[in-house]
């Protein structure tokens, strides 16, 4: 189990894609191909479609009700190991409030649109643990032994002892976690004055956990449902190397501040082939190799991704030896498709009329691109 800071997610990058054969998609609409489907990968006029990266959200609330955890996770390549990110629920969002202060007054609902329009995607699924709620998947694995003597938490602990030494630190060194204590651990913020301590114990606990469970390496022992939802983020997590992302917060007692692209972007190298936030928020695109051989998910398509592109659609143009190409089907995405023009690099942009296009625009990366493969 790893943690890494956010530029070591480079393993993510190098993915084979989640897709499945496009042909449907692309025969509903008025640029679709009806000619003989290709299946060679390596063919002119292959096409595959290119499914969400699995990703999660998790609420965890204290006995109160109080928001005391943020937990964006994503996983690898067929849900082997993956990737979180904890976000301190003293987090700024937009007009100044915290995701605490949406979450006490406007509920776990509204508290995941707000977090997804910040992020600018949407998450495959998400959930709200209660601190009943870890007794049960911490009970195959307890106790569990969380090794707190680490710098990162010794330094957090000298922090707090100088503000107010009073209050610190109720928990220190190895600790034994046992399954009715770890709603307690996760939440806990008494000997805390900036929110800190309690996020790098979360972290300690979800690398123990997630240790634990690839010791015992059976699904089984994970409650409910490993197919889908919380159960499924858990059991992947488990198959493979957990990578925690961590993002430079600058912290008052009350509020804690991320920089908005710095989290933007560490998200989309978590999640790679994000949702929209919602309907419409993302520009639907079809992505194609105009030369052959070029590595289209690791290097053209996460400076789309980040343009506000979903990428749709990923293969071969009908022929190679293309020069790179943007085409656009409805006049309001000019301007979408010069942004993702400049995000490339290159390319010439051309407006091509369609009332019912597979997808918004369609990017072909041609030759004079094809030195940055």
């Amino acid at each position: 189990m790893w943690v890494f800071p956010l530029l070591a997610l480079s393993f993510l990058i190098a993915i084979p894609l989640f897709v499945w054969n496009a042909t449907d998609a692309i025969l509903k609409s008025t640029d679709g191909d009806f000619g003989d489907v290709v299946l060679d990968p390596s063919e002119p006029g292959y096409l595959t479609y290119v499914t969400a990266t699995p990703s999660h959200l998790t609420f965890a609330v204290d006995d109160d009700g109080n928001l005391a955890m943020v937990a964006v996770i994503a996983l690898g390549p067929n849900d082997e190991g993956g990737s979180l990110l904890l976000l301190k629920p003293e987090t700024i969002l937009e007009q100044e409030n915290t995701i605490a202060s949406i979450y006490a007054s406007e509920g776990p609902d509204e508290t995941e649109r707000s977090l997804k329009a910040y992020l600018n995607i949407g998450f495959t699924t998400s959930n709200t643990m209660f601190a009943s709620n870890w007794d049960s998947y911490l009970a195959p694995v307890s106790p569990l032994s969380v090794d707190l003597k680490i710098p990162s938490y010794e330094i957090a602990v000298s922090e707090v002892s100088a503000v107010d030494d009073s209050r610190c630190c109720v928990y220190e060194g190895d600790i034994e976690l046992r399954s009715g204590g770890v709603g307690q651990f996760i939440a806990d913020s008494s000997d805390d004055v900036s929110g800190e301590l309690r996020r790098i114990r979360q972290q300690l606990f979800w690398l123990t956990w997630i240790e634990a469970l690839a010791i015992e390496g059976d699904a089984s022992l994970i409650p409910g449902e490993v197919e889908s939802g919380f159960g499924r983020m858990v059991s992947g997590l488990s198959q493979g190397d957990l990578v925690i992302v961590e993002l430079p917060q600058a912290q008052t007692p009350e509020e804690a501040h991320i920089e908005k692209a710095a989290v933007r972007d560490a998200v989309l190298d978590m999640i790679p082939f994000p949702l929209p936030s919602s309907p419409g928020a993302r520009t639907t695109v079809r992505l194609l190799d105009g030369v052959g051989g070029l590595d289209l998910a690791a290097v053209y398509s996460p400076s789309l991704v980040k343009a506000g592109a979903q990428i749709l659609i990923m293969g071969n143009s009908s022929e190679f030896n293309r020069k790179t190409e943007l085409i656009y089907h409805d006049e309001k995405d000019a301007g979408l498709a010069e942004r993702f023009q400049q995000a490339l690099g290159g390319g010439e942009v051309f407006f091509e009329p369609l009332t019912d296009a597979a997808v918004d625009i369609t990017v072909i990366v041609g030759d004079e691109l094809k030195d940055r493969n």
